[in-house]
């Protein structure tokens, strides 16, 4: 058993900040499709083109502040309850044994 004492900031920050500009950007192309739909201009389909921009500066941002929130709580927790264990298994490479 190995236990997870610790999570870093910054990478899990840069982790979830690039999922979420995905995510961003998959909204901003569906948000961006709907608005030349004809629709009125309500709401989320007033961004427009402009969502392709906005929707994953704004997913970004929030992404990298949840890591850092996420992490900070969990170090913080961790120190309090423990951390999380796992149980690993070492997996043999069959590549290494091949001889050419």
């Amino acid at each position: 058993m190995v236990k997870l004492q610790r999570i870093p900031l910054i990478p899990l920050a840069k982790i979830l900040c690039a999922l979420q500009a995905v995510i961003g950007i998959i909204l901003g192309v569906i948000v961006t499709i709907g608005s030349l739909s004809g629709q009125e201009d309500d709401g989320l389909w007033s961004f427009g083109a402009w969502s392709l921009l906005i929707f994953p500066v704004v997913n970004a941002v929030i992404g990298f502040l949840t890591g850092l929130s996420i992490a900070w709580a969990y170090n913080l927790f961790a120190q309090w309850f423990g951390g999380i264990e796992f149980e690993l298994e070492e997996k043999e490479n069959h590549d290494a044994h091949l001889k050419i």
